[in-house]
């Protein structure tokens, strides 16, 4: 008896400790056994990525890139509206009181759509103010509908009759903005435009002078290189008096990443009209802060 009392004890002990070993091996292998299946889970979604319907998918819900921002600004000088349009005084003064003047238009070009921004201002206005519209542009080349109108004046008082008055129009036609005039007759002999009726001309026939294009500034920078420029707030932007990227001299190259950023400008004076463009196109900003290309500006 005196040596089985011992001899239990010794077993109760090493009972113990092969359970304990036992729930530390358990707890262990059920760990390794989840981190397994997490690994198995994480290769098969991996290998998921393949499969093109999970790549339209992860497509349709992703974000859609903006790819392009244009800030465009028209000024109108006095040669434009009393030489070009040749307008009366009696219709000019119609037009600084009550027609609303585009001060600017920001157009965001997203791979799907267009958003466009128009700022428009009042200019004899007691209480001057900056009004704001934003457009939704969805292009649909089968329906035809690729036109957008971002901006409309009327160039004479309505008279109350079916007539539609004369009018500029600053479009958005595919990868140009186009600035034009409706309805409008040059060749009366008294100076004073003349109303045309929505079908036809002054008296319901066709008129060749219905619509016709004043300006067209193309949105594409390689059409744009002859107004290229240098960017009057480049020096504000980073001011220490250097041009920023893409804001060197006309003969910059275009094609360097580098260049996400452009001015463009023009001064007609035969028609009458000034314009300047900035152009931030984000896939070459992409690339440029995936490369960090540097380029020295030119002094």
């Amino acid at each position: 008896m005196e040596i089985l009392w011992p001899a239990l004890g010794i077993c109760a002990i090493v009972c113990i400790v092969f359970f304990a070993l036992a729930q530390h091996w358990q707890r262990l292998l059920r760990r390794h056994a989840w981190t397994v299946q997490r690994l198995t889970d994480r290769i098969h979604e991996l290998e998921a990525m393949d499969n093109p319907d999970f790549r339209r998918r992860l497509g349709e819900s992703a974000p859609v890139p903006l790819e392009h921002v244009y800030n465009f600004t028209i000024r109108f000088t006095d040669h434009f509206w009393k030489h070009t349009l040749a307008i009366a005084e009696e219709d000019l003064n119609f037009i600084r009181t009550h027609a609303s003047v585009v001060g600017s238009i920001k157009l965001e070009r997203w791979r799907s759509h267009t958003v466009a921004t128009v700022t428009e201002i009042l200019p004899a206005s007691k209480t001057v103010q900056w009004q704001t519209r934003t457009l939704d542009f969805y292009p649909d080349a089968s329906s035809g509908s690729e036109v957008l109108s971002l901006w409309q004046l009327s160039l004479a008082r309505p008279d109350g009759t079916a007539m539609s008055p004369p009018s500029l129009e600053l479009i958005l036609r595919g990868r140009y903005l186009e600035l034009t005039s409706h309805r409008i007759s040059l060749g009366n002999g008294n100076g004073r435009l003349q109303a045309t009726s929505r079908n036809g001309g002054e008296n319901g026939s066709a008129s060749a002078h219905d619509e016709s294009l004043l300006l067209r500034v193309p949105l594409d920078s390689s059409r744009l290189s002859e107004f290229r420029s240098h960017d009057p707030l480049s020096n504000v932007e980073n001011g220490n008096g250097q041009s920023g990227a893409g804001a060197g001299p006309a003969n910059t190259n275009e094609t360097s990443p580098g260049n996400w950023q452009a001015f463009y400008s023009n001064h007609d004076e035969d028609l009458g009209v000034d314009w300047n463009l900035w152009l931030r196109d984000l896939s070459k900003k992409a690339e440029w802060e995936r490369w960090k290309i540097i380029e020295t500006a030119a002094l």
